[in-house]
């Protein structure tokens, strides 16, 4: 892997991460591009993903001050207690995914077309905004029911093509969380799955460094930098109600990759 290599795909992974448009699915478009084989590149997407958890933690860092405060048993407010509580709920369901379903999965990774369908899961999610029940801001619900489904939102997507920050968003509005908390929720549920790929990939990632110090290296910084940025633009859209352009994207991509593939 080239340093120019490293660096698109860390463009790539930063901007897709939090954009509801999968970063699994662009990365195993972008591996098929540039002729990058799987056993390489599992390795680099988590060290991506190291990129991105730093981005969350950047542009949410005043929450995830909070929520360690609330952690440590140092918190004025009972409500973040509680949303720690959540969170640890929703987590369940990925890391069960991950544990059972990360080997038999394999070698969908390496997929265009399994991408390119997942790509058509994303955009028919994001479409469903449309019709929900009011554009207003939802009524703010938020207990282990909407945590659970919000984390089995999230564990769906571990299929490449199937954004994890647009199925957990649209699942937090679906079950009336509201915009906002909605959005913050699943930037937040994505670090512990975050951390939890990396020490199943641990080892792989040694190594890795150990030989391409410096591509990991750009493609981290980069995907941090772009995921910071994408963070912003996503929390402008929820806000907003404006996701069917994310939704047009994605069944355009996806019908593209299926009929015409790639590589």
């Amino acid at each position: 892997m080239t340093l120019l290599e490293a660096a698109l795909l860390g463009i790539i992974q930063g901007l897709t991460e939090f954009l509801p448009i999968s970063s699994s699915g662009h990365l195993v478009i972008g591996r098929q591009l540039l002729g990058i084989g799987l056993s390489e590149s599992m390795a680099f997407d988590v060290a991506l993903h190291c990129g991105t958890m730093a981005a969350v933690m950047v542009y949410f860092r005043g929450d995830i001050a909070r929520l360690l405060r609330a952690a440590g048993g140092r918190s004025v407010h009972e409500g973040d207690r509680g949303e720690l509580a959540m969170l640890a709920l929703a987590t369940v369901p990925i890391a069960a995914a991950g544990l059972l379903l990360s080997g038999p999965l394999a070698a969908v990774f390496d997929s265009p077309a399994a991408a390119g369908a997942g790509l058509l899961v994303t955009a028919a999610v994001l479409g469903s905004t449309r019709f929900l029940p009011s554009p207003a801001a939802g009524d703010g619900r938020f207990g282990p029911r909407q945590a659970l489904l919000v984390g089995l939102a999230q564990a769906v997507a571990i299929m490449p093509g199937i954004s994890r920050s647009g199925a957990a968003i649209v699942a937090g509005l679906w079950v009336g969380m509201g915009r906002e908390r909605a959005a913050r929720f699943a930037f937040l549920l994505a670090l512990p799955a975050i951390v939890g790929a990396t020490l199943l990939e641990l080892s792989a990632l040694s190594a890795l460094a150990s030989t391409l110090a410096l591509p990991v290296t750009a493609g981290v910084v980069l995907a941090a930098a772009s995921g910071l940025a994408a963070i912003a633009v996503m929390m402008r859209a929820v806000r907003g109600g404006r996701l069917l352009p994310f939704a047009l994207y994605c069944l355009v991509l996806g019908v593209a990759t299926l009929v015409v593939g790639v590589g």
